[in-house]
This record gives C-alpha cells, sequence and structure tokens, in this order.
C-alpha cells in the first residue's frame, strides 16, 4: 500500500513538472491580437474554463457521419503539376495565406508542442494541431466575424488537406481541400465543406454566400503568393 501511494505522488509529481511552464491560451497577448472579434472569442473561450491547448477540439473527426451536413463544393483548375502546387500550398507562411480581402489572420495556437504565433511572426507551413483564430470581413468589412478551426489532416500521399471548426464555433464541420493532376498537365483544387449550425436559415442562405466569398479569397490568395495563373474556376 505504501508502495502504491509513492507511485502515486510521484506521477502526480512528473505530471505538475510536466505541465508547469507549459503555453496555456491565458498565454496569448491580445495587445499582438489586431482584430477585436477575435480578442473577445479567445476572452470568451478561457471564461468558459478552456485554458489548456488540449481543451480546444474540432467539431469534426475523420469516420464520423457527414450525412446530416449541408455541403458545397468548389473547384479551381491550375497551370502546373500539382506535386509543386501541394508543396506550395502547405509550406506557406499560414499568416499569409489566411490575409485576403475576406479573411485576415488573428493568431495561430501550435497544440503540440505547444506555440503561439500572431501575424508577424514566421510559421513553417501547415501542420495538423494547427488551430487558426480568423476575422472574416463581411458587408465590406461592416460585419467581422471571428473563426477557429483545427488542422486536422495534412496526408502528402493523398495531397489532402482538412480541417475542421472547433466545438465552439457558430458553425461544424470540416473542409476538405484535395490537388489532383488533370491529363493536360493542369491541376484540379477541389473544395469541399460539410458544415451545419443550429439554425437553418443561416445553413441555407447566409452561409453558403458568404462561404464561397472566403473560400475564393483564400484561393485567389494562395495563387497571388505561388505566382499561380488560374485557368477555370467553378
Amino acid at each position: 500500500m505504501v508502495a502504491l501511494k509513492c507511485v502515486v505522488l510521484i506521477s502526480l509529481l512528473c505530471f505538475q513538472i510536466q505541465s508547469f511552464g507549459q503555453l496555456m491560451l491565458d498565454d496569448i497577448k491580445p495587445g499582438q491580437i489586431q482584430q477585436r472579434k477575435i480578442r473577445k472569442y479567445i476572452k470568451c473561450l478561457i471564461e468558459e474554463d478552456k485554458h489548456q491547448f488540449g481543451e480546444i477540439h474540432p467539431s469534426w473527426n475523420r469516420g464520423k457521419d457527414l450525412s446530416s451536413y449541408s455541403e458545397i463544393e468548389n473547384t479551381y483548375i491550375l497551370e502546373g503539376n500539382s506535386n509543386d502546387i501541394w508543396h506550395g500550398y502547405i509550406s506557406e507562411n499560414p499568416s499569409k495565406s489566411w490575409n485576403g480581402r475576406k479573411v485576415s489572420f488573428g493568431v495561430l495556437v501550435q497544440k503540440f508542442p505547444g506555440a503561439i504565433y500572431y501575424d508577424h511572426d514566421q510559421i513553417n507551413g501547415v501542420d495538423t494541431g494547427q488551430v487558426y483564430f480568423l476575422n472574416l470581413k463581411l458587408l465590406l468589412g461592416i460585419c467581422n466575424i471571428p473563426v477557429a478551426f483545427e488542422m486536422i489532416t495534412v496526408d502528402t500521399a493523398e495531397k489532402v488537406i482538412e480541417f475542421s471548426y472547433i466545438e465552439e464555433n457558430k458553425s461544424t464541420g470540416v473542409q476538405q481541400i484535395k490537388f489532383m493532376d488533370m491529363d493536360d498537365g493542369h491541376t484540379k483544387i477541389l473544395h469541399t465543406s460539410h458544415y451545419r449550425s443550429d439554425s437553418r436559415f443561416r445553413d441555407k442562405w447566409i452561409y453558403p454566400f458568404f462561404h464561397k466569398k472566403i473560400v475564393n479569397d483564400f484561393h485567389r490568395n494562395m495563387r497571388k503568393l505561388l505566382n499561380l495563373k488560374t485557368v477555370k474556376i467553378k
């Protein structure tokens, strides 16, 4: 019994040592985030007693049924082979990738190992466990909506990126970006979104309209950063 108590005490001590010094949401510096709505969003998460990065969870994981979600597909056909375009997308600094006309980058949290990146920091590409806090600029910037998602898949073999809205987001679900070679030497990018919220009106009328603009803005920004030429968008 004494030996068992010693093991438990040692385990607790090791956990405390490991936890000490780990970054938390409380360590995010609001003064380095330009967007007021993102600062408020993060403050709300902390007030809901979410402090550790590991307490942030995606609203969807691979294998979960998507039949109850609405779906939108956007297709982009670009000049160049899929390997080069794929590597360009996953290697670009996300603070630049997600800074366009309709969306702006606020802060990125890397779950493992724990790290915090602001819009002026160098981020070495896309990786699983990254949580992005972004600001959506709608109606010419009159309406600003904070959104957060976690990168859950970066599959080099299949050339697939997947990211899921976190559980506290107004919309839940997943977006997938898949890169495919075409016979004529071009690359097809298929951006598929599965989403739902607690409002049927929002899901049917509001989300699709603004979502298309934001997705187009992201891919337009990537084409500009990577100096890619568009063949067709549909």
